[in-house]
């Protein structure tokens, strides 16, 4: 029998910027107020609970407040030339301008402060693959913290907009190792 807790809204969430690649296209440069939802499925422990909503909302605030304010940086989209200039990410769209319905005429090129980018392991910064960043986040942290571990299914929600949710589901106990 398994058992499934959720916890959403409130201050879990964070505002963060980003602009995606798809289809020859780039879009401009934008930010969300980004909603997480995340449930947690498994058996109940000894106390007769799945995971302590304490510890999983501590988790998910903390991680959050991480890429909160911050520019969301896709490392491996095949569409950018990324380079890191120590002190500062240099961000170039290397796809075809012409491509994008009324797109600029001269290069899609940002330089931002290393402290406001979050840099992720990503072909792209999409709701997907945040989704997914995010439930690999938490696996990670409650695995350093000994809680969870009989957890049979993590789903993580990130929500743009009240009407666009993406969600990535894991079962802990395979997800890969740090």
């Amino acid at each position: 029998m398994s058992w499934k807790i959720l916890i959403e809204r409130g201050n879990l969430g964070f505002a963060a910027a980003h602009f995606i690649t798809f289809e020859g296209e780039c879009e401009p440069l934008h930010g969300h107020n980004y909603g997480v939802r995340v449930e947690a499925a498994g058996p109940l422990t000894a106390d007769s609970y799945v995971l302590d909503f304490v510890v999983l909302k501590r988790i998910v605030r903390d991680l959050c407040k991480q890429w909160d304010h911050r520019f969301l940086l896709p490392l491996h989209n095949p569409h950018l030339r990324v380079t890191d200039h120590g002190d500062a990410w240099e961000i170039e769209y290397t796809g075809d301008l012409s491509a994008i319905p009324d797109g600029p005429d001269t290069p899609i090129r940002y330089v931002m402060p290393k402290w406001t980018v979050v840099p992720l392991e990503v072909d792209n910064a999409t709701a997907e693959r945040l989704a997914e960043q995010l439930a690999l986040r938490i696996t990670r942290e409650l695995r350093r913290r000994g809680a969870g571990q009989a957890l049979e299914r993590l789903t993580v929600g990130i929500e743009e907009t009240e009407m666009q949710v993406a969600f990535y589901s894991l079962d802990p106990r395979e997800a890969p190792p740090d």
